[in-house]
């Protein structure tokens, strides 16, 4: 059975079927197209029996015809449970990588610049010319949306899960340690715009 949303508007209640359901997004489609505006924030059930729901708070992010995209932020609980369920997306950008040096030198943390392979909340994957010790504490930065964007710092430790040699890079997969509040909304933020952008597409397309 399709999972199905009600919202309330009002004291009108409307019913539709979800179309797509991930992190914080949630897209729905419905006969007509109700009667709300961007910004909205409505009684939301969801069910996929009408013997078990699900009821939140959704806020509309954006419509498009007969499709409305709710922003549904999961519990603390939830969230931890479910990150790996946020989507990971392909990036294109640089970030640095800071870690203590080995040997000693006149600096005593080695700064590198990588390149920012792909991105989500639980982790991230990198590409680098040389190899990184995987045991010292590693901590990645990156500007999401380029310089002069505080929205868009990300920065904390992160910790090495595989590692892979393809001449001439070293590529490395690892998992977030630890953010801080302001880093974490900051990534959720970026994450939750990519899902929104490439949902739009994907309406406009078919």
């Amino acid at each position: 059975m399709d999972r199905i949303i009600q919202i309330k508007k009002e004291k009108k209640t409307i019913e539709g079927t979800v179309i797509y359901e991930e992190g914080d997004l949630i897209e729905a489609l419905f006969e007509t197209a109700p009667e709300v505006v961007v910004g909205d924030q409505l009684p939301c059930l969801l069910t996929s029996d009408y013997e078990t729901f699900v009821t939140f708070q959704g806020v509309v992010l954006a419509r498009e015809n007969n499709r409305l995209f709710f922003f549904y932020s999961p519990t603390v609980a939830e969230f931890r449970e479910q990150r790996r369920r946020y989507p990971r997306f392909d990036m294109d950008l640089r970030g640095w990588l800071q870690y203590p040096a080995q040997e000693p030198t006149l600096f005593s943390i080695n700064s590198l610049m990588v390149d920012l392979v792909n991105l989500s909340l639980g982790g991230m994957a990198f590409r680098c010319d040389r190899q990184v010790p995987s045991e010292a504490p590693l901590y990645f930065s990156a500007e999401l949306y380029g310089r002069n964007r505080p929205d868009g710092v990300i920065s904390g430790e992160i910790v090495i899960i595989h590692e892979q040699h393809k001449s001439p890079y070293f590529l490395y997969g690892c998992k977030f340690r630890g953010l801080t509040s302001r880093y974490l909304h900051n990534l959720r933020k970026y994450l939750l715009q990519r899902q929104l952008d490439e949902r739009r597409q994907h309406c406009r397309d078919n």
